[in-house]
């Protein structure tokens, strides 16, 4: 009980007819806050950190087990990209390399995998060096991978959930943001492509200009990677357009705090798999183009559920009704 003041606080009576002691006004407020809660509200949530990268990649790859069809989506696409398979069959010796990645879209074996001699090629899948024909399926394409892109990321909303998948429904119902997620980059990249690059990829020779241009606009794309990787994922779990999805992501990586603790742990998760990746497929074809095609695909559904997931986490405003504690509380239980 309170009682009179004091120029440090108010006094407070230690026990019936007993000494008065001076409480601070934080501690005064605090003890308020718990004579008036309203008691339905039982007591305050324990306020948990969020999980570190390698537990949510681990949960992400719990849950991508539990739903392996969705698997089949990155196992297409992968095979869409027939310029680097053509790469990797006509290359002749030993290669090992490093790649770097962040959760853009969906993840097949290709983001782990550091390709030789595969030349330019246009965010569809087809090398310039295939031109004029690149010029007439590329938009096919593109209508392809929206497709099956909407079915994709809209099935992985869903099953945080735990709703049932409806992939074609999703597709249509986020068929027209993600074409033009997908065209955008695709328009962006292709003029720079052909205007840069496309008579050196014709010629053989690619010009020390062309070069000096291109290291810039590969900063640039790093960079916008960065700002908006989350962009497809708010796609789904807000039901924005493309647009306010877009400028919710730029909100996040300004903030930075666990956007940029993600964004570096997904890239240092895809520059530790990658030598491995690429010593496997690259160096033994015939065995590690199916297998990692494979493989590839259910890591990759693993990290873009583990995606989604963050990204639920992080964005109060999103749609989906389980939270990561809800998750935790069922695989503890």
């Amino acid at each position: 009980m309170f009682e009179g003041g004091h120029a440090d606080g108010p006094l407070q009576r230690l026990a019936p007819g007993g000494d008065f002691r001076v409480v601070s006004l934080r501690e005064h407020v605090l003890q308020w806050y718990c004579r008036s809660a309203p008691t339905d509200l039982g007591a305050p949530a324990e306020i948990r950190p969020m999980p570190d990268f390698v537990t949510r990649i681990s949960a992400g790859m719990d849950r991508a087990s539990e739903h392996l069809a969705l698997a089949l989506v990155p196992v297409l696409l992968a095979l869409l990209r027939t310029d680097k398979i053509v790469a990797i069959a006509s290359f002749d010796g030993g290669h090992l390399g490093f790649n770097l990645g962040l959760p853009l879209s969906v993840i097949t074996v290709w983001q782990f995998v550091s390709v030789p001699n595969s030349g330019v090629a246009v965010y569809a899948g087809q090398p310039i060096e295939m031109l004029p024909f690149a010029v007439v399926t590329a938009p096919v394409l593109v209508v392809v991978q929206a497709a099956v892109t909407a079915g994709y990321f809209g099935s992985l909303r869903a099953a945080l959930d735990d709703e049932s998948r409806r992939f074609f429904e999703h597709s249509r119902q986020y068929f027209v943001p993600f074409l033009v997620l997908i065209a955008v980059p695709f328009l962006t990249v292709l003029p720079f492509a052909l205007g840069i690059f496309g008579l050196g990829s014709l010629t053989g020779s690619i010009g020390a200009v062309a070069l000096v241009l291109a290291i810039p606009a590969l900063l640039g794309f790093l960079v916008a990677g960065y700002l908006f990787y989350a962009t497809p994922y708010l796609v789904v779990l807000r039901g924005d357009g493309p647009i306010d999805a877009a400028r919710r992501s730029y909100a996040l990586a300004m903030d930075g705090g666990p956007y940029v603790s993600y964004a570096v742990g997904f890239a240092l998760f895809v520059f530790l798999v990658s030598p491995f990746a690429t010593g496997f497929v690259v160096n033994v074809p015939i065995v590690g183009v199916p297998v990692g095609v494979l493989g590839g695909a259910v890591i990759g559904l693993g990290a873009n559920f583990a995606t989604m997931r963050f990204v639920a986490d992080l964005d109060p405003e999103t749609s989906v009704e389980r939270r990561w504690d809800d998750e935790a509380e069922e695989t503890t239980d």
